[in-house]
């Protein structure tokens, strides 16, 4: 996943990058929010979340975008912060099981300056545990 990707590497991240992903909407200025968070405090994510369910929530077919909203249990359990410059962890508080149920958009539309159509996440809320 292109989040992931950024965020195992912030110096690497990039807005094109993240866009020709599929990165879109608020989904992207929060995902580059947290690139920019870990950059100012030298962190990186180590691992990647793993998505253990999915439903469709509601499908639009109609209209300039279409649009599907999902429901899907994401496990970060296995996700660590680390410093950059050491690749030590960096020390946290106690947290969640890493395991959390989200609420996703997803729209097809083309990217900036293009013609051709894909699906780009636009939004994804938490909406508890799973």
């Amino acid at each position: 996943m292109a989040v992931d990707t950024a965020l195992n590497n912030p110096p690497a991240a990039t807005e094109a990058k993240l866009r020709q992903a599929g990165v879109g909407g608020n989904w992207f200025v929060q995902v580059w929010g947290s690139v920019g968070f870990h950059l100012e405090r030298g962190w990186y994510q180590d691992g990647k979340a793993t998505v253990e369910s999915m439903s469709v929530v509601s499908v639009k077919v109609t209209g300039e975008q279409p649009e599907v909203h999902l429901n899907a249990c994401l496990d970060a359990s296995k996700i660590s912060l680390r410093y950059l410059a050491t690749r030590k962890p960096v020390p946290v508080g106690p947290g969640t099981d890493g395991r959390s149920k989200v609420d996703a958009k997803l729209v097809f539309a083309p990217p900036v300056g293009q013609s051709k159509k894909m699906w780009f996440l636009v939004d994804e809320q938490d909406t508890g545990t799973c």
